[in-house]
């Protein structure tokens, strides 16, 4: 005996047999969430995260262990920094002015190669930036270190601030960072 699935294999998916998302079984459910993606309820639990997050850090005392420790590997942190530094040069000039002043779409098939320059300027960061504080938190917990700020501090900010916003505060406090930065 074969089920209704089976015994369709050879048949288009047109005519009766389709349904009406193109042939998906799973697409006709219907969605997770109802309310739209800038509802209050969305912006509030990235609020919370964002909160939560930079509550995480304060305890694991991640600003003192930049600022101040000897067991930070500086040279490291400052390349790290200057990876940084560069992400935010081109997200701006991605996201402002080619997306906003000239009206560019900004997807990967109009800037494939700042795409790539910009994954391989994330990958250098996350790695000098875990060899840095690494000798300070170990392994384990410098990988904690990095995913709370990553996941739990630029997305959740990212997710809440529009273009223009994200790009003001991140120069702000970058310059501010680096400023503060022995």
């Amino acid at each position: 005996m074969t089920s209704d699935v089976e015994g369709q294999e050879g048949r288009p998916l047109t005519g009766e047999g389709r349904t009406p998302h193109g042939g998906n079984p799973y697409s006709s459910q219907p969605p997770m969430s109802s309310l739209p993606p800038n509802h209050w309820y969305y912006k509030l639990k990235r609020a919370c995260i964002l909160g939560c997050s930079l509550y995480v850090l304060h305890d694991l005392g991640a600003w003192h262990a930049v600022m101040r420790s000897p067991d930070v590997s500086h040279e490291w942190f400052k390349i790290g920094l200057a990876a940084s530094v560069a992400i935010l040069a081109m997200k701006s000039y991605m996201e402002l002015y080619q997306g906003k002043i000239k009206g560019v779409r900004v997807d990967y098939k109009n800037f494939r190669q700042a795409t790539h320059m910009l994954i391989f300027l994330i990958l250098l960061a996350t790695v000098c930036f875990y060899v840095a504080l690494s000798p300070h938190y170990g392994g384990a917990k410098t990988m904690l270190v990095l995913t709370v700020f990553g996941w739990g501090v630029l997305i959740p900010a990212s997710l809440l601030l529009p273009t223009y916003a994200q790009n003001g505060v991140a120069v702000t406090l970058m310059t501010f960072f680096i400023q503060q930065y022995q």
